[in-house]
Parts: structure tokens; sequence; C-alpha cells
């Protein structure tokens, strides 16, 4: 494909999401010489306890969580339309420490997911004992997230108007969620 393809093809999901990991925190990721050689000759893999999601777990897990909400047409959670006794928190996000809303609303997850309000970063699979100390990275990097936890069935949304909201999943048919 040439350069000219690549401008006259549309942009889908597939040519956009996770080319950009070089916008995660450097605490999440790092440069590596890429294993073929037919590879380019460096390629972004995540550090330990980190795990770069491909697009086909990308859409498991958002299917299995945030399309499980009604969504504001920027994308964020409109929580207004969610039940409130779904909602575990909701707090002003200078005044949490997104580690402790982790230990607490996720207690049962030992790695969660974090899904950007960008499809170009690509989400990642972080183990929860390493999270708290990157979370500081995160929220400095990132105007808008979400974190995930597929086994605590649980999502809290860091939003870029300050706010941070813990919920449990909507009830639904897709049931326990991919992770």
């Amino acid at each position: 494909m040439t350069s000219r393809d690549c401008l006259a093809a549309p942009l889908t999901l597939d040519r956009v999401y996770g080319t950009r990991p070089d916008l995660l925190p450097r605490s999440m990721v790092r440069v590596v010489r890429a294993d073929q050689p037919w590879d380019r000759l460096l390629s972004w893999v995540g550090r330990p306890g980190v795990e770069l999601l491909d697009l086909d777990r990308h859409l498991r897990t958002e299917r299995a969580s945030l399309d499980r909400y009604p969504r504001d047409t920027d994308g964020t959670i409109e929580w207004a339309a969610v039940p409130p006794g779904l909602v575990l928190r909701t707090a002003d996000s200078e005044s949490v420490d997104l580690g402790v809303v982790v230990e607490h609303d996720m207690p049962a997850a030992r790695s969660v997911i974090l899904l950007w309000a960008s499809p170009a970063i690509p989400s990642v699979e972080l183990a929860v004992g390493s999270a708290a100390p990157r979370f500081v990275d995160i929220v400095e990097r990132a105007a808008e997230f979400w974190v995930y936890s597929p086994v605590d069935q649980v999502v809290v949304e860091y939003s870029f108007s300050g706010v941070v909201t813990a919920a449990r999943l909507p009830p639904g048919a897709d049931g326990p969620a991919a992770g």
C-alpha cells in the first residue's frame, strides 16, 4: 500500500486502534526490538504487570463493560440514566485516590482493564498490585478513561469534567464480561 493509498483509505477502527501506545505513561510501556525481521525495527510492549490489548480483546471488553451503560454523545456514561442503586460512589477527582477506589470498589480484582477516550491509545490490562503507583502517571496523562473489573463487574469512570464515578454493571444479556 502506498502513502497515497493510505490517505485515500477510510480511517476505520482497525486502522486506528492502538496506534499510539507512546501516549501511555512510560511507567506502563517500553520500546523493544521487534521479534521478527519483517516487523518494524522497534515495538512497544507493556512493562511487567501491563498487557496491551489487541483490537479483538478491546472490543469484547468494551461490549461487556461500557456498552452496557447509556452513553452521552461525548462517549462518557450518562450517569443520570443509570439506576442509582448501581452507583457505588461519585467524587471529585481532586479529592479521591484512584488506587483506594479500585481497592474498595473492586475487591476481588487481581487485574483491571483501562479503556481510554481515544481509540488510538491501546486498552491495557493492569495487575492491581502494580496499579496504585501508576494511577498518578495515568491521571496526569489522560483526561478521561475507564477502569473495569470483569470479576467485580464494576466500572470506574474518570471524566474530563473532574468527576470520578464507580458503579456496578447494569444487568444485561452479555453476562460476565470478557477479560
